[in-house]
């Protein structure tokens, strides 16, 4: 089983308490859960899941996970420094997805099919994202839902990442 320390108790209250994760979890529909591993544990696998309106992390791996995410204790502080909606969350997550420093950079794999994360509510959680999160899309080339049907199938062709398999 999974050890928790600082940084994963500190990503574990924010999505439970930041405002963007609120409102997020109200827009999630299903078993929407992810995968999530830490830089600090490499190999542990923990949950986050979409539980009764609110998003929980907890240790053990997710069952069929929509995504695959790795956090470090430096991307972890970024994003619990993050004030605002949605919107302000899902650009610095993106923003720190595309990072090139290795104690920011989150890593980030999509693992369920394009109609899987439709049918449980992330296109509409990233058109929760408003104005901000669509141009930080279309400044990188998303300006369409094909364009993004291309970036899912795409980021989905990926083979899991290093830091998913035990070591």
């Amino acid at each position: 089983m999974p050890e928790a320390d600082a940084s994963i108790a500190k990503l574990a209250e924010l999505f439970r308490s930041h405002p963007a994760w609120v409102s997020a979890a109200g827009i999630l529909r299903g078993r929407a859960a992810s995968a999530v591993y830490f830089s600090q544990h490499p190999g542990e696998p923990w949950q986050l899941v979409s539980d009764e309106g609110a998003t929980r992390l907890r240790p053990g791996p997710a069952p069929s996970p929509d995504f695959a995410f790795r956090f470090t204790p430096a991307s972890i502080d970024r994003l619990a420094a993050v004030e605002g909606g949605v919107g302000a969350f899902a650009v610095e997550l993106f923003s720190l997805i595309v990072e090139t420093d290795p104690e920011l950079q989150v890593g980030f794999r999509i693992i369920a099919p394009f109609h899987r994360l439709a049918r449980r509510g992330y296109f509409a959680l990233l058109l929760a994202g408003g104005h901000e999160l669509l141009a930080f899309g279309a400044a990188r080339g998303v300006r369409t839902l094909s364009d993004l049907r291309r970036l899912v199938k795409r980021l989905r062709a990926n083979e899991p990442a290093s830091w998913e398999v035990a070591p």
